[in-house]
């Protein structure tokens, strides 16, 4: 079974062209699975193409896709073109007595009109995919480690919720039977009552406070949660571990509510908090 964080972080940064271009890829939780790009070109085209590559590698969570760049080489722009160009203008505007005035902001523009341009071109998004592939396949890696972590701490959680089902068991056939035998005795006392009619005084007592059928389903539940850690292929291990962290929580109120022994009442707590403390991890899982 693959079991992956859906926290992370990974990053990868190539050279298309003389510009470095930096992909950041952040996880965070989620239900449901939102990927969001944000670069410098906001080429919707583009970004729906990655978003398609990215959502072969993750199932849910959050992912923030942060792309920038950064010129190697200021000589990218054919300037005697530009030259060129400006002179032409200015042949144009002089016969009108209009003076020319260009601000960097026009120059710089030239630039990013260049980036635009190598947006489109189609090595560049080979390149493109090529590399958010790389960063997503390292993002990934990353959360299946985190993800071996994190079941193996919900595997020792769920031990400790075991040890304490076990307790309940051993512990409550010892607490109703020592009741039993103390109602008997206070019972006996009274005079007039027949045998039959004091074991159907205790016994319909014991039933109020019989956990049995809560300790086994609480057993069962156990059972089935640790077979599918161990054994299940299914992506939405987080999910169904909720669930049954749910159900044993369940019981376990069911427990605290009926047993008349403290000791018994605070076990049912302990289960609770460690139900709280895995339902925490499996949040971070998919």
């Amino acid at each position: 079974m693959i079991a992956k964080s859906m926290t992370g972080f990974s990053e990868q940064n190539f050279i298309f062209k003389n510009i470095k271009y930096s992909i950041q890829i952040k996880s965070e939780n989620s239900k449901n699975l939102e990927i969001s790009i944000s670069d410098e070109l906001n080429d919707y085209y583009l970004n729906d193409y990655l978003k398609k590559e990215i959502s072969k590698f993750f199932s849910r969570g959050k992912i923030r896709i942060f792309i920038s760049t950064d010129y190697l080489d200021n000589n990218l722009i054919n300037f005697k073109e530009v030259d060129s160009a400006i002179k032409q203008y200015s042949k144009i505007l002089s016969k009108r007595d209009i003076i020319l005035n260009i601000s960097l902001t026009e120059i710089n523009n030239l630039f990013e009109r260049y980036k635009v341009k190598l947006s489109k071109n189609k090595s560049f998004r080979l390149a493109m995919k090529r590399n958010i592939k790389k960063c997503c396949m390292n993002l990934t890696e990353k959360q299946i480690k985190e993800g071996d972590r994190t079941i193996n701490l919900i595997s020792k959680k769920l031990l400790s919720i075991k040890k304490l089902k076990n307790n309940f068991h051993i512990r409550f056939k010892k607490y109703s039977q020592a009741l039993k035998n103390r109602y008997t005795n206070e019972l006996k006392k009274l005079d007039g009552l027949e045998p039959v009619v004091i074991k159907k005084e205790i016994s319909a007592y014991i039933d109020k406070i019989d956990i049995e059928e809560e300790i086994t389903r609480l057993d069962s539940h156990i059972k089935m949660l640790d077979s599918i850690i161990k054994k299940s292929k299914k992506n939405e291990i987080g999910m169904t571990i909720d669930f049954y962290m749910q159900e044993i929580n369940r019981e376990a109120n069911t427990l605290s509510s009926k047993s008349k022994d403290p000791l018994l009442s605070n076990d049912a707590i302990s289960i609770k908090g460690l139900v709280n403390q895995i339902r925490e991890l499996s949040a971070n899982i998919t």
